[in-house]
């Protein structure tokens, strides 16, 4: 034989022995492979979410939610934080719609999902932080003051919001008026009587003497005092100084108009800055600041203040807004 035939049938002999040993795994694990395994369950719908990123909430009916927001195109991030940040009315809304890019919205606490296409064409057109334009269109100052009213229904809070967007019923009276003891001509609802006095002595103390001139208004004076004004200006002006009837916090009995001694109808300079750097210490707010027409509708009115308790006017000086933007962060379920 041959060198060169012998080297041949070595070859062949070692590529037939290499496939034996090919053919004779695959006898092995093939059949292992298609048997069951006993020790392995299925996984459930929650191991499925975990799987791909998703953060159980306990919720009723997380599963078949989360799933919903995938189908929707939703990433498990983004459905971490729509649990993470979105109230259930909010989420609510979003099941109900297409997707949408909620990403500048996560941590914005009064979002409402309604308004979506509303915040972002106000963002755009004023260039405003996000959150600013989110509170901004809560107040409806994406259009024209008194466009859109809603009648208010807790006429009687403390709290209560009345602004050119929120309307008191024009048969609202409180029902607690009480004569102010130190001005008994006057009357304002019995919650802030007592913290008013209390204002009044404080003043007095640093030499600051404050007169209430205007309390308690009803619906029928503030119609005839609106009316008496568009006698002498155009509405578009009389509107940035005097409220519409429904309107005027008067009526709630939880605003006074008050004034120097020295003045008839204003505040000194001096007993002005006194205003702002005291009275939410007795739970009023100077309801009209400077610089805030655009928010409130209404030029500053250094005189009216308006009674919301110790605790909420003490916020309100210490974050420097209006009582309309606070009312929205913080007092609105969104």
């Amino acid at each position: 034989m041959t060198h060169r035939k012998l080297k041949k049938e070595i070859m062949i002999g070692v590529v037939l022995l290499f496939l034996c040993v090919i053919i004779g795994s695959l006898c092995f694990v093939i059949p292992h492979f298609f048997q069951d395994k006993p020790n392995e369950k299925p996984l459930t719908e929650e191991q499925i979410l975990v799987n791909k990123g998703i953060t159980i909430k306990e919720k009723t009916n997380f599963i078949d939610e989360a799933n919903s927001l995938l189908d929707k195109g939703y990433s498990p991030d983004e459905i971490n934080q729509i649990y993470e940040y979105m109230s259930d009315q909010n989420i609510e809304q979003i099941l109900a719609n297409n997707y949408v890019d909620l990403s500048p919205f996560y941590q914005i606490s009064n979002f409402d999902f309604s308004k979506i296409d509303r915040y972002l064409a106000y963002q755009s057109a004023n260039g405003l932080e996000m959150k600013d334009a989110v509170t901004r269109v809560n107040l409806n100052l994406d259009e024209p003051f008194y466009q859109t009213v809603e009648t208010i229904t807790d006429p009687g809070s403390i709290t209560v919001l009345v602004n050119k967007s929120h309307a008191l019923p024009a048969d609202y009276v409180p029902e607690d008026l009480v004569n102010i003891p130190s001005f008994p001509s006057l009357q304002i609802k019995d919650d802030a009587v007592d913290d008013f006095e209390k204002l009044l002595a404080a003043a007095k103390l640093d030499n600051v003497y404050i007169i209430p001139y205007s309390t308690y208004r009803s619906y029928d004076y503030q119609n005839r005092l609106y009316t008496n004004y568009l006698g002498r200006d155009p509405k578009e002006v009389v509107d940035t100084y005097s409220a519409r009837p429904g309107h005027s916090e008067h009526q709630t009995g939880l605003a006074l108009d008050v004034r120097s001694s020295s003045h008839w109808d204003n505040l000194t300079d001096a007993d002005y800055e006194w205003m702002l750097n005291n009275s939410y210490k007795y739970g009023f707010i100077v309801r009209y600041p400077k610089n805030n027409s655009t928010i409130t509708g209404y030029q500053e009115e250094p005189w009216h203040i308006r009674y919301i308790g110790v605790e909420h006017a003490t916020k309100v000086h210490e974050l420097g807004i209006t009582y309309d933007e606070y009312y929205d962060l913080y007092l609105t379920k969104h």
